[in-house]
């Protein structure tokens, strides 16, 4: 019964203990936010950086120097190069497939 009758004092006293223990997640939260939302920017201007520079590539060189560089790359990464062309093989024969399925139903 003792135990119901708490004075005020001690119940605010947990009460400030609990409201403490929320600040202090709350600003572990944001600090957790904030570190991620740094890393997702720094990626993200990453990424754009790549694509922008593979765009001042494509604008900026011309067919017969981007097939030399091909050429060097597959002879640097012959390896890499097989699984490259083995994987858009694939999708250009998945892609043909489904668009060759499609006109087929209506002929």
């Amino acid at each position: 019964m003792d135990d119901l009758k708490k004075s005020p004092e001690s119940v605010g006293a947990a009460a400030s203990g609990v409201k403490r223990q929320i600040s202090e997640t709350a600003a572990d939260a944001k600090e957790t936010l904030t570190d991620a939302a740094g890393q997702l920017s720094e990626m993200a201007q990453t990424g754009t950086d790549k694509v922008k520079a593979a765009a001042d590539y494509l604008r900026e060189t011309e067919l017969t120097a981007m097939a030399e560089d091909v050429k060097e790359i597959v002879k640097r990464y012959p390896g890499w190069s097989l699984a490259g062309a083995a994987v858009v093989g694939f999708l250009l024969a998945h892609v043909s497939s489904r668009n060759t399925n499609r006109f087929n139903k209506y002929y």
